[in-house]
C-alpha cells in the first residue's frame, strides 16, 4: 500500500494535475468505471472523481454483497499561489485514491473483494484560503452541499 500512496502523492503534487490525470493512472492499472466531473464554484473549480470497483459478488456483478464507500474529503490538494506544493489538507484525496490504486493492483494480481468499492474525492491544486496566522486555513472552491452530492450517491 505504501507504494500506491507514494505514487498518488507524486501525481497530486503538481500545480497542473487534473482529474483526467488521475483517471489516466487508474485506467492504466485496469480500472474502467471512473467518472470525472469539473464543477466551478464561487471560489474556483475542482474535478470530482468517482471510481466504482466491482467485487466478485457485489451489486455491480449482479450479487448481493455489501458495498463499501471511501470518501476523501478535503478543501484542496494545493493552495496556490499562497502556498507552494501539496498541502496537508490533501490527505483525504491521497488516501482515497491510494485505496483505489491498491485495489486495482490487487485485481491485476487475482485478488478481488466480494463487495463493490466506491471511491469518491476531488482534485483542486489551487483551492482558496482563509487568511490566518501563522498559516492560512484551507477553503474549498465549492460548498459542502455540492461535495455531498458529488461524493456520496448511495
Amino acid at each position: 500500500m505504501f507504494k500506491q500512496v507514494l505514487e498518488v502523492y507524486e501525481l497530486l503534487d503538481s500545480a497542473k494535475v487534473t482529474g483526467g490525470d488521475v483517471e489516466a493512472l487508474l485506467r492504466e492499472r485496469g480500472l474502467q468505471d471512473i467518472s470525472v466531473k469539473t464543477i466551478r464554484g464561487d471560489r474556483g473549480q475542482t474535478d470530482f472523481i468517482k471510481i466504482r470497483i466491482p467485487g466478485t459478488e457485489g451489486r455491480l456483478s449482479g450479487g448481493g454483497s455489501p458495498t463499501i464507500g471511501v470518501i476523501g474529503r478535503l478543501g484542496g490538494i494545493g493552495a496556490r499561489p499562497e502556498m507552494v506544493g501539496i498541502v496537508s489538507d490533501a490527505d483525504g484525496a491521497v488516501t482515497a485514491l491510494s485505496v483505489a490504486l491498491k485495489l486495482a493492483d490487487m485485481h491485476s494480481n487475482g485478488d478481488r473483494l466480494k463487495g463493490d468499492v466506491v471511491v469518491g474525492t476531488h482534485v483542486c491544486p489551487n483551492a482558496p484560503v482563509v487568511p490566518h496566522k501563522p498559516v492560512p486555513f484551507m477553503g474549498s472552491p465549492v460548498g459542502s452541499g455540492v461535495m455531498n452530492r458529488e461524493e456520496v450517491d448511495g
